[in-house]
């Protein structure tokens, strides 16, 4: 769809105030040349959220909440990126710029088309719903105890049994039944015939974050295959990028910084009819890698709701591991035999729920009970090592080590003396205090900085330690610079929109960091002192030979001698 053009957001930012933006949600008071509020992303009363006018960013002490107008504006609303920035810019008075390549105007004109189109299929299948022909599937909502203050807010419709309904309305608005391929809702038979893709089906639309309709789920009440049925892919709608009912949920989640997320449409329904609100559902057989990073942008914790059968388990388990990974809190409900959200809601007291909720098992727990359940204690191991391994983030590992230590039953030394060993084995990392010679330079250096910005009071103590020897990058040393002899949290560090930038998000990593902080710094001494001796050996090696080519026997002799107290 083409890349919004900088200089557009650099304009939205230039008329558009943050404190002004941000005064529309809570109440800011004015301190020195900042201003600041009780959080509007966690629940509290201290004033913690924090708004720099003029360096343009907002920052939380609570909760780690940062950064700049848009990235305020997407999280508060519960938007993507490219949303958010069309929003502002209309409210700016900016128009955005986009990539004027042939192939670029034609996408989007394909994804406009699309979205017209199934916004058109949307008010069709609801008219049709509240008509004499919906009759049906109404009295099947209310059978499953689904008001109509519901079926009104998710937008519920009914799609007629003929099979050139919707083809002849969209024909009537101008549309191709090839645009209505293209878009998703009619299909096309081996034969090349076009007809409606959904006949006789209760149909949920799925609707994105902006408010727009971009694909259907239909379910047929009567016998049939398959009993649900979903929109195709178009250029409107990508499958696994979309959460149903995300859009009615996203100011409570955003509230609440908690999502329940379920399977079914009738599940999130009734979720938010019986109190819930801050419900969605996996749209498919699986949670995505799109779909968890919408959501790591939104929350701080999943509550995943699934089945109780093998392949429900199965499905938590899986999720569960993605969001440990992308560094969302997690628990699992796994419901009883023959039970799901809808029916426990609606059919049960509220409260049987609630006692299940109370239940539910942290994320990292039910990974490791699953494995343990039928895994021999080295396949167990095996898993750790793997997931310990894909966590990118380094605050991450040093978080989650004691907590698998503390499951398993090991001590943290010797969780970590297994994986240094296993490891050591591995053709493509090798063994080190914190893992620090297992990744590049440059990470290495965001690592070491973003604990050095998490925690200033031990700066000096870096300082000291000569955290210059492993600093590669110049932006690292340039930024270490700034920040070294400061040592509080809100001293003015000088830094450029990119390091403040890079400081408000390593202060993001603040919590995960906390609880290990001095076995952390520990390690970077050991890290440091091992860097400072392979830089001496080195230099020893370099005088030698120099004093070698000299034929300077006092010098070899004083360097040898330095050599084997060191070597």
């Amino acid at each position: 769809m083409g890349v919004i053009d900088s200089n557009s957001i650099v304009e939205i930012k230039s008329r558009l105030s943050l404190v002004d933006i941000v005064n529309r949600y809570v109440e800011l008071r004015p301190a020195g040349d900042r201003w600041t509020a009780p959080c509007p992303f966690h629940q509290e009363t201290k004033p913690s959220f924090t708004v720099s006018p003029d360096k343009g960013f907002y920052y939380c002490f609570g909760c780690q909440a940062s950064g700049d107008i848009i990235e305020f504006y997407k999280n508060i609303n519960g938007l993507d990126f490219a949303e958010a920035v069309r929003q502002l810019a209309r409210e700016a008075g900016v128009e955005i710029t986009l990539s004027t390549s042939r192939l670029d105007r034609e996408e989007r004109n394909k994804v406009s088309i699309s979205q017209e189109i199934n916004s058109l299929a949307g008010k069709f299948f609801l008219d049709a719903l509240w008509s004499g022909q919906g009759e049906k599937a109404r009295k099947y909502l209310r059978s499953r105890s689904i008001s109509d203050e519901m079926i009104r807010e998710f937008r519920l419709g009914w799609s007629p049994g003929g099979w050139q309904s919707l083809t002849d309305f969209l024909n009537k608005k101008g549309f191709s039944p090839e645009e209505g391929v293209l878009a998703g809702v009619l299909t096309r038979n081996q034969n090349g015939r076009i007809y409606d893709r959904f006949r006789s089906r209760l149909i949920f639309p799925i609707i994105s974050l902006s408010g727009m309709v971009v694909a259907f789920g239909g379910r047929i009440l009567d016998d049939g295959e398959p009993k649900y049925l979903n929109s195709s892919e178009s250029p409107a709608y990508k499958k696994g990028d979309h959460l149903y009912g995300l859009f009615q949920a996203r100011k409570y989640i955003t509230q609440t910084r908690k999502v329940f997320l379920t399977e079914g449409y009738l599940d999130v329904i009734a979720l938010r009819q019986y109190g819930f609100p801050n419900s969605c559902g996996i749209l498919g057989t699986a949670l995505t890698h799109s779909q968890v990073t919408r959501l790591a942008g939104l929350c701080r914790e999943v509550i995943l709701l699934f089945d109780g059968d093998r392949a429900g388990r199965q499905a938590a388990f899986r999720s569960s591991e993605m969001l440990l990974l992308a560094g969302i809190g997690c628990k699992v409900l796994n419901f009883p035999e023959e039970e799901d959200a809808h029916s426990l809601l609606t059919t049960r007291d509220r409260s049987v729920f609630e006692e299940l909720l109370q239940k539910a098992v942290p994320g990292l727990d039910y990974c490791l009970n699953m494995v343990g359940s039928d895994k021999s204690p080295k396949e167990v191991m095996n898993w750790v090592n793997h997931f310990l391994g894909n966590l990118s983030d380094f605050s991450l590992k040093t978080y989650y080590i004691p907590k698998v230590a503390g499951i398993l039953g090991l001590t943290e030394v010797d969780l970590r003396k297994s994986l240094g060993r296993r490891s050591h084995r591995s053709a493509t990392e090798k063994k080190g205090p914190g893992d620090l010679e297992t990744i590049g330079p440059e990470q290495r250096d965001k690592e070491v900085l973003t604990f050095a910005c998490c925690f200033p009071e031990l700066r000096s103590r870096l300082e000291q330690k000569n955290i210059d020897l492993i600093l590669t990058t110049e932006w690292a040393r340039n930024f270490w610079n700034k920040i070294k002899d400061k040592a509080h949290e809100d001293e003015n560090l000088g830094l450029d929109p990119q390091e403040l930038d890079f400081y408000f998000r390593a202060n993001l990593q603040k919590g995960l960091l906390k609880q290990n902080r001095d076995l952390v710094f520990r390690e970077f001494e050991d890290f440091i002192s091992q860097a400072s001796l392979t830089m001496n050996r080195q230099n020893l090696k370099q005088a030698l030979i120099k004093a070698q080519k000299n034929n300077d026997n006092q010098e070899i002799k004083r360097i040898l001698g330095l050599m084997q107290s060191i070597f």
